[in-house]
């Protein structure tokens, strides 16, 4: 036994095992004292309580089954079960912080002018449309700022149709970013999700800080841009993230282009040495699917695309 230890990443669980001995029942009474109505009221409602009965079947440690399951049966009941449980008691006791290696060394200079938070906050907005002088020349006034093209986390970038949104809030100098992807459900179902992020600017321009709550969780993630074209017609971003509350760190990385398709040819190559810089080799990579015309897609409906924009730029 001397040589086993603890591993950070898959260190903390959420699920009822052998190891934990008698802790399990500590953390049943727990769950039940002070989260009782929250449990009432999910194990009364069909969805909720099926969503927990299929976490029961998987091991929550496994980012890609546990995070597929959540989005699969989302839901308010089950955004406050997570919420008492897991985020404002931590019955479990976990703990994560945001993984610092590797370091990522942000793009320094854009268009011949060295890297500053204006400059940054305009690379990210890329090419939404509306976002008057916060947008940088180039701006194609889409209906979204990126598409991302491929990443390099397993757990999120197999979801299809990922649609990125970052513009500017009413108050101060950060952003909001709202990623709407496609999921595919456990029951087989396409449904979209969204999620509404606050960005702030980190010490070094090119970097960022995101935080978000979902499904009751709440996340905290450092963002980079790596490079970018001066054209805007692709992006490298690198994220290091850590959700506490389930003991869940994470990195990754997304290339995104305007329409989610990948770059030509003759521009891979340069791509594929800037995310090596981030130590993300090119085979690691996931393609989107972003076919607006798969069964999938179709099925869905059209991407709510507007959906926190719409009041983000008034509650700032």
């Amino acid at each position: 036994n001397r040589f086993i230890d603890k591993i950070p990443w898959v260190q903390h669980s959420i699920d009822v095992t052998w190891e934990k001995g008698l802790s399990n029942v500590g953390e049943i009474y727990a769950m039940i004292t002070k989260c009782g109505p929250c449990i009432t009221k999910c194990l009364a409602d069909e969805n909720c309580k099926a969503c927990i009965e299929a976490l029961d079947e998987i091991d929550t440690r496994d980012q890609v089954a546990s995070y597929r399951t959540v989005v699969s049966y989302e839901s308010e009941l089950l955004r406050d079960f997570s919420l008492c449980i897991l985020q404002k008691n931590n019955i479990f006791g976990c703990s994560a912080e945001v993984p610092k290696i590797p370091y990522v060394k942000p793009l320094g200079s854009f268009r011949g002018k060295e890297m500053t938070k204006d400059i940054a906050k305009g690379i990210m907005i890329g090419h939404l449309e509306g976002c008057g002088d916060a947008a940088l020349d180039g701006c194609r006034e889409l209906d979204v700022s990126w598409k991302v093209a491929c990443g390099a986390n397993v757990a999120y970038d197999q979801f299809p149709s990922q649609n990125q949104l970052f513009y500017p809030s009413a108050k101060g100098d950060t952003l909001w970013y709202d990623p709407v992807f496609r999921v595919e459900t456990i029951d087989g179902r396409n449904v979209w999700c969204k999620r509404h992020y606050r960005v702030r600017h980190e010490k070094v321009p090119g970097t960022f800080r995101f935080s978000v709550l979902d499904n009751g969780v709440t996340s905290d993630e450092f963002w980079t841009i790596v490079d970018c074209a001066e054209d805007l017609s692709w992006i490298v971003f690198h994220y290091a993230g850590a959700a506490g509350a389930v003991g869940q760190r994470y990195i990754g990385g997304l290339l995104c282009t305007p329409d989610g398709t990948l770059p030509p040819e003759s521009e891979l190559e340069k791509i594929w040495d800037v995310l090596r810089s981030a130590e993300i080799e090119p085979w690691e990579l996931f393609v989107v699917d972003n076919n607006d015309s798969s069964p999938g897609a179709l099925e869905a409906g059209p991407p709510p695309l507007d959906f926190y924009r719409k009041t983000a730029s008034v509650i700032g």
